[in-house]
């Protein structure tokens, strides 16, 4: 019994193995950080990417299979043709895409994407993404950056200003910055600070590339 299912394990293994090596067609979404995951964003920005192995770009279609999805012009750039992608279903709902052969008109493989919701941006301090750090880890910073949290959605938004205020018992000082860089300036004043400092960093302001400037919610971040 034991051989038996041992062999069966192996034939599936072989099989898939098989159908993988097949499988010319590699998709993903561009602002996904999981270019496995197949995942569209309501209200956000999507782009699907596609390559094939043996198909050159100039000769692959795009179609959309759902009223959910609705897909723009393409572009092709080298070995991969892409698409802007609106999708509008609820969150976690199928959309089909067809990769469509011009030549023969045939149908290469259709890919099945889910949607997801974006939460807001929020900003965190270099790769900190708490809300209390060490002294030393904080310091090692360099600037104040923006992410989705619980969501692989990676559209390069970028902080242009904020201000950062840190009080305590020995001092402080609210030091309006334009940029993103954490500055001289606000790095003593982290320094100085004594363990237990909350400082915080409000008046975030944020863009994207083809966006308008939005505040987000303040950062506040306990000194340890």
């Amino acid at each position: 019994m034991k051989k038996q299912l041992a062999f069966f394990i192996l034939l599936c293994t072989c099989c898939f193995a098989s159908y993988a090596q097949q499988d010319s067609v590699y998709a993903w979404n561009k602002w996904c950080a999981s270019k496995d995951s197949m995942i569209l964003f309501n209200t956000a920005n999507n782009v699907i990417e596609v390559h094939d192995a043996t198909i050159k770009a100039t000769d692959l279609k795009l179609k959309s299979l759902d009223y959910t999805l609705r897909i723009g012009s393409p572009e092709i750039k080298g070995d991969t043709v892409s698409v802007m992608a609106m999708p509008h279903a609820a969150a976690g709902k199928k959309m089909r895409l067809a990769v469509i052969n011009k030549k023969t008109d045939k149908v290469i493989k259709t890919i099945t994407f889910y949607s997801a919701d974006v939460p807001a941006p929020v900003a965190m301090i270099g790769t900190i993404k708490g809300n209390e750090a060490a002294k030393k880890d904080i310091l090692k910073q360099m600037t104040l950056k923006v992410f989705f949290p619980n969501s692989l959605y990676c559209f390069p938004y970028k902080v242009v200003q904020y201000t950062a205020s840190i009080y305590s018992a020995k001092g402080g000082a609210t030091i309006p910055v334009a940029g993103f860089f954490l500055t001289k300036e606000v790095l003593e004043q982290i320094n100085n600070a004594p363990p237990g400092t909350v400082a915080v960093f409000k008046d975030i302001k944020v863009t994207c590339p083809e966006c308008a400037t939005r505040t987000i919610e303040d950062l506040k971040l306990k000194i340890k």
